[in-house]
């Protein structure tokens, strides 16, 4: 087998395991696994699975290559528990890297998934990844590509996202800043601050204010116990039921509020 399974800094054929910066490798657990067998996407399929103490930290720091990325948050968990499914065309290829560590420093743990290839013919590798993480774990996300969930997650969470839906339930505040693809998010314990590229945006039932810049793309906001603040390019507005709405510029498009109970400023 010559596909490559590094860590942050290391890439010598395959490497097993979650490395801690300033800690000993006991303090990680890493189970792998490899397949031959096809599935629907026509690629190979490797499994690894990471575990990290979540005992002290406060904070989980991922970066996130191609692929699903999806998130949940588990009441009383004492790790992070990362299960991947690496699809490659070949296990035999000698021109594919995969960078997949879990790690930490201090309170920070810090998730790597990585994967590239130089030379392929049809459907690119990619990995897809379920994170299981303490329900309190602050998130700072940065990701490529591919659809994002996270569900149940109460504290702050930063995300970066180029490209893929996004589908967030049961979360804490958040600042979210997306190239293109739909966004949805429902119960939200926090104000929303979001800037995107493109794609539908759908924000529902939220304790505190939700702040919008838009390039293009319908935008529909319902239930927010706060000030609505939508700054948009192009693409149809509907806002019902907040404490207020300021429409900082309508765009192309059509606009349509009802029940807003509080200041309302429109474009």
């Amino acid at each position: 087998m010559s596909i490559r399974i590094a860590t942050i800094s290391v890439t010598v054929g395959l490497i097993l395991g979650a490395t801690l910066f300033g800690a000993s490798q006991s303090e990680a657990e890493s189970v792998f696994t490899s397949s031959s067998e096809q599935n629907n996407t026509n690629l190979n399929l490797v499994k690894q699975q990471l575990n990290l103490d979540a005992g002290s930290l406060t904070e989980l720091v991922a970066n996130t290559g191609a692929g699903k990325l999806t998130i949940v948050g588990v009441e009383g968990l004492k790790e992070v528990s990362v299960h991947a499914d690496i699809y490659t065309q070949s296990l035999d290829q000698d021109d594919i890297e995969i960078k997949l560590s879990l790690t930490r420093k201090g309170d920070k743990g810090y998730l790597l998934s990585e994967i590239h290839s130089d030379h392929y013919f049809g459907e690119s590798p990619y990995i897809d990844l379920l994170v299981e993480v303490p329900a309190a774990l602050v998130l700072n996300i940065k990701d490529g590509s591919g659809p994002i969930q996270i569900d149940d997650v109460s504290a702050d969470i930063e995300l970066i996202d180029g490209s893929g839906s996004i589908v967030m339930n049961h979360i804490g505040k958040l600042v979210l800043v997306d190239g293109s693809g739909s966004i949805n998010i429902s119960e939200a314990k926090g104000a929303i601050e979001l800037q995107d590229g493109s794609g539908s945006i759908r924000i529902n039932h939220v304790i505190g204010d939700v702040s919008i810049e838009d390039g293009s793309g319908s935008i529909k906001v319902n239930q927010v116990s706060g000030l609505v603040k939508i700054n948009d390019g192009s693409g149809g507005i509907d806002v019902a039921n907040t404490k207020g709405l300021t429409i900082v510029n309508s765009g192309s498009g059509s606009v349509d509020y009802q029940n807003i109970d509080g200041p309302l400023t429109l474009d």
